[in-house]
């Protein structure tokens, strides 16, 4: 028997109802492309392992939640498709994206990953190509003013207030929701780095392709409807952010140092407590402007996770544990 086409994998906590949805729309956005589907469950309360056996994928059962990236590399191991597809349950792929996707990793030979453009439910574009955190990248992001993050110093440091839609080719990193990645790219190692419970892997692992000279694609020409934080939002609900940022210390300590990664926390302070201070103010003058009080709110959460990094950039992440309680 020849070898599949594609290894798709899913992971899934408590996410069945999404999980229904994304299997049903599977089949025909794989189009012809001769698939193995893979679901591992990690442990979950609802009826997902249920709903992966009725639409007849191969479904591994986890005793615990192993976190995200571990559950992931089970999906895509052991197997001699050279295209993997990690794909998020709370994904809804239109008819033939999957396969559009697959067509433009193998027309360029030199992308490792190729990604699509990510919509919400309404439709509405969902940010999902971003640079690789570095100091330059804080400075713009914490001190430039909001009018010239939406311009055209916002799109080409590719970020989430820029208004002009991102463009297509090569980028640094994107989003997990869904990644097409070339097998033969790994070198025999697995997707994923098991480092981190969740968050933080995907940038990881287009860093660490990077450097062995592969590109990160966007295809923006296509798109994948995405849910968002659907296991994220029930494992830590409001805390999610700190877990970002906590693993984002944690990897940019990976990949610069750990002097490196306390000099982008100190600066991280800085733009924190700027954009409070703003918010606040701009709440004050207009009372009505709820949302900014929620963003100053929110920025108040993450601080004591920036200002530990700045003392050790691996302390957040030990504060807060790995797993969900």
């Amino acid at each position: 028997m020849s070898a599949p086409d594609v290894r798709v994998g899913i992971v899934s906590w408590n996410t069945g109802a999404l999980l229904d949805r994304c299997l049903a729309a599977l089949g025909p956005a794989l189009g012809p492309l001769r698939a193995e589907v893979v679901v591992v469950d990690n442990a979950s309360g609802d009826d997902s392992r249920a709903v992966a056996a009725a639409h007849g994928v191969h479904l591994v059962a986890n005793a615990e939640n192993v976190g995200y990236a571990r559950a992931m590399n089970q999906a895509l191991a052991a197997t001699e498709a050279p295209v993997l597809i990690a794909l998020n349950p709370d994904t809804e792929p239109a008819p033939g994206s999957l396969a559009a996707l697959v067509d433009a990793l193998r027309a360029a030979p030199a992308a490792g990953v190729v990604a699509p453009r990510l919509v919400h439910p309404d439709g509405q574009p969902q940010h999902s190509a971003y640079r690789f955190p570095s100091l330059p990248l804080a400075a713009v992001v914490c001190f430039a003013p909001p009018s010239v993050q939406r311009g055209a110093l916002g799109t080409t440091w590719r970020l989430e207030a820029a208004e002009a839609p991102d463009p297509p080719g090569p980028v640094d990193w994107v989003i997990g929701a869904v990644h097409v990645i070339r097998r033969s790219a790994l070198g025999g190692a697995p997707p994923y780095s098991e480092r981190w419970f969740m968050y933080a892997e995907d940038v990881e692992l287009c860093w660490r392709l990077s450097r062995q000279g592969w590109q990160t694609v966007l295809v923006p020409e296509v798109e994948v409807v995405h849910v968002g934080n659907a296991s994220g939002a029930q494992a830590w609900g409001s805390e999610r952010d700190k877990r970002f940022w906590a693993a984002t210390y944690d990897l940019y300590a990976t990949m610069h140092g750990g002097p490196a990664a306390r000099v982008w926390a100190f600066v991280n302070v800085l733009g924190v407590l700027v954009h409070i201070v703003a918010n606040h103010l701009g709440s004050l003058a207009r009372p009505n402007r709820r949302h900014q009080r929620d963003v100053a709110v929110g920025l108040a959460r993450v601080l004591p996770v920036h200002a530990a990094a700045i003392r050790d950039p691996e302390a957040p992440l030990r504060a807060l544990g790995a797993q969900p309680s």
